[in-house]
């Protein structure tokens, strides 16, 4: 299992059977499971910044997501901005909006601070249905379906799963770089214990507002990957709790605090969410979302520093034995 800082043999192995999966991605039956499997597991990983390592355990970040989706699918839409540029106008804006939020609810600490978030969210969720000039409204925005690089439409899914898969590699190098440098045990301090922090040197606000900023920044360009995956954004799903509530479980189940945790938690649940949706369709409507539940309740009884904290403890066994 990976150190703090370092990279493993496990993580290189992880690594290689994505390359092979988005290089000869299996039945088209699993194509969908491995992009989505990719994609959250990003996602997971940059929630993970902000949850895992600074403890800003937020439910709002369904909000980032869904600037990120809405500004890069509406400069296309109405100025004909390509997505590979409007991507970066989604994560800056939404990096702006976490400073703003973060700054504003920095004194909030516990339950205060989550449902703080949520108000966030629900905020612009509210906004994007109500602004039905610019966002769709509840009708929704659709792109396009006109394959072309320029528009970030693709006509093969392994193309979508190459782009994938390098937005969590991206995203999974940046928190290894975090995870082994001073500003990452800056923000273990500041999660652990606040005042003992501060009594170090360690500024408590600005390594919190950076965390949430760069994990909003990174979870906008996930949510316009989304968008261009999907061609098709609903603010009722895009910038919905359930999608908040799942950033936050993938980490939770896989391990927080920890880089390799949100992505075995996405390989954990996600093909076991799209199986389940796909099984039962809508005659079992918000079925996965009770198996969620199911299976967070016993990670937390039985494994509560995740999958990647149970895994650390079957490696160690040998060493300890001999």
């Amino acid at each position: 299992m990976p150190e703090r800082g370092t990279v493993s043999g496990f993580e290189l192995l992880l690594l290689g059977i994505a390359i092979a999966l988005a290089a000869l991605l299996p039945s088209q039956n699993l194509q969908d499971v491995v992009i989505q499997t990719f994609l959250w597991a990003g996602l997971a990983l940059a929630w993970n910044i902000a949850g895992g390592y600074a403890g800003l355990i937020s439910f709002g970040h369904a909000a980032f997501f869904g600037i990120g989706a809405y500004t890069s699918t509406i400069l296309m839409a109405h100025y004909d901005l390509t997505p590979w540029i409007g991507l970066w106008f989604g994560a800056v804006l939404s990096g702006c909006f976490a400073v703003m939020l973060t700054l504003v609810c920095a004194r909030l600490r516990g339950p205060f601070f989550i449902l703080s978030t949520l108000a966030a969210s629900e905020v612009v969720r509210i906004g994007a249905l109500n602004w039905a000039a610019l966002t769709g409204g509840a009708e929704g925005l659709a792109i396009l379906p006109v394959p072309g690089l320029v528009k970030m439409v693709f006509e093969t899914k392994s193309s979508y799963a190459a782009l994938i898969l390098g937005y969590l590699v991206a995203v999974y190098v940046i928190t290894k770089l975090i995870e082994g440098s001073r500003y990452g045990y800056y923000l273990l301090a500041v999660r652990d214990d606040e005042d003992a922090a501060g009594a170090s040197g360690v500024n408590p606000l600005f390594a919190r507002t950076a965390a949430m900023t760069l994990s909003a920044f990174l979870t906008a360009i996930g949510g316009s990957l989304f968008a261009q995956y999907f061609l098709f954004l609903d603010p009722t799903h895009v910038i919905s709790p359930e999608l908040s509530f799942q950033f936050a479980l993938l980490p939770a189940i896989g391990g927080l605090g920890t880089a390799i945790g949100p992505v075995l938690g996405s390989i954990a649940i996600t093909p076991l969410s799209e199986m389940l949706r796909s099984y039962f369709g809508g005659s079992a409507a918000g079925l996965h979302l009770a198996i969620y539940g199911f299976v967070l309740i016993l990670v937390m009884l039985y494994f509560p520093d995740g999958i990647a904290g149970a895994l650390q403890r079957l490696t160690q066994q040998p060493k300890s034995a001999t």
